[in-house]
């Protein structure tokens, strides 16, 4: 079905509503009133609060945690970049994936935001020009077609076999989808075609052993983090009706959240979701026998949240440190490069920044940020300020 158009602002944001137009306050991107005063060779390129990502679509009522506040809140993030060049910055928010070009991150375009049920939880990734969109909500995985990225269609919220999911991992080399914690924390993780038909797929395999949180994939190999359980498995999915477990091993904080290869996939590094538990990084020449190798922790007390690799830098998504970017070209002992708190607030725990894109080969980097929404920043740093396409 085509998106609606609300209305067309001075600014060209756009917005839809669950079946219906109106029209919508505008709302400017903006630098953040009060910039971190101790960023670390990273610089603010723009900030849109959640205000401006939902732009006027009514937050519903909610039987969430409180985490979720009045404007709502930020979740998981992404980003997608057009056939021809142009960047967008992809944002799940309480109310739906918010979509903002961000070519020229200086001056960003809000494109607009899909809306969803309301959930404390939503994580997107990309196939080709199309978006997948996970979330805890009970309402299916949401499909967008961004051939026309201006224009953004939704296809369907797809619920063939489950109705939610925690996060989501693409295989772009086989056209595979893992859906991580499908149906809650006995769903463990389902597997679609998404290369045969993108705006339908099919259920192609599953696996029940054990919950999965989140995934990383190389080759035919799935890192999966076992949160509830407290390791990290590796499994054999080069057939995908046939998920085989290859070995698993205990993380240090026993509440293995996420994990990401450096780009020879000898090491991987990984974060518990604990207070005061760093990212671990772990040599897997062997990889039966895992020797862990280094530690980072951007200060006590805190936890790095979500991580991704680009060629030999780590970003590390830190709740309330904000972003942090290292230096991993020797794994066995990360460096910090840059660094932009995205919550200057007092308290502690799972507050601030959620997800973190780096776009690759570049120093554009989004965030999403639980109670700031969006945030633009770019290391500035030695061999940075690489802003622009």
């Amino acid at each position: 079905m085509l998106i609606q158009r609300a209305s067309v602002l001075s600014l060209g944001i756009l917005a839809w509503a669950c079946g219906a137009e109106g029209p919508l306050s505008s709302a400017a991107p903006t630098a953040s009133a009060t910039p971190d005063p101790n960023a670390r060779n990273m610089t603010l390129l723009a900030h849109l609060d959640l205000t401006a990502l939902h732009n006027g679509v009514a937050h519903a009522q909610h039987d969430e945690p409180a985490v979720i506040g009045p404007n709502g809140a930020g979740s998981g993030n992404w980003g997608y970049t057009s056939p021809d060049g142009r960047r967008f910055a992809l944002t799940g928010t309480s109310a739906g994936l918010s979509i903002v070009e961000v070519s020229d991150p200086r001056k960003p375009r809000a494109i607009g935001l899909v809306p969803g049920a309301t959930s404390q939880w939503r994580e997107v990734r990309t196939y080709g020009h199309y978006l997948y969109i996970s979330t805890e909500a009970k309402t299916g995985l949401d499909i967008v077609d961004m051939a026309d990225p201006d224009h953004p269609r939704k296809v369907q919220t797809w619920s063939k076999t489950f109705t939610s999911a925690h996060t989501v991992t693409v295989d772009t080399e086989r056209g595979l989808l893992f859906a991580n914690g499908a149906n809650g924390r006995r769903g463990g993780m389902r597997v679609l075609d998404i290369g045969t038909d993108p705006e339908d797929p099919e259920e192609v395999g599953a696996l029940y052993d054990f919950y999965v949180h989140d995934g990383h994939l190389r080759g035919t190999v799935y890192y999966a983090s076992a949160i509830y359980d407290g390791f990290e498995s590796l499994l054999d999915t080069s057939d995908p009706r046939r998920l085989r477990e290859i070995t698993r091993f205990f993380t240090g904080g026993r509440f293995t959240h996420n994990s990401w290869l450096t780009r020879d996939g000898r090491y991987l590094f990984t974060t518990d979701e604990r207070s005061g538990r760093p990212l671990e990084g772990w040599d897997l020449l062997d990889p039966l026998a895992p020797r862990k190798v280094s530690e980072y922790l951007g200060r006590a007390g805190t936890i790095p949240h979500n991580v991704m690799v680009d060629g030999d830098r780590l970003l590390v998504a830190h709740y309330v440190e904000g972003v942090h970017l290292l230096d991993i070209r020797n794994p066995e002992q990360p460096v910090l490069l840059g660094s932009y708190d995205t919550y200057l607030g007092t308290e502690e725990g799972f507050h601030g920044a959620w997800g973190a894109y780096i776009f690759p080969g570049s120093d554009v980097i989004v965030v999403s940020d639980i109670e700031g929404g969006l945030y633009v920043v770019g290391y500035s740093g030695p061999g940075g300020g690489r802003f622009h396409r």
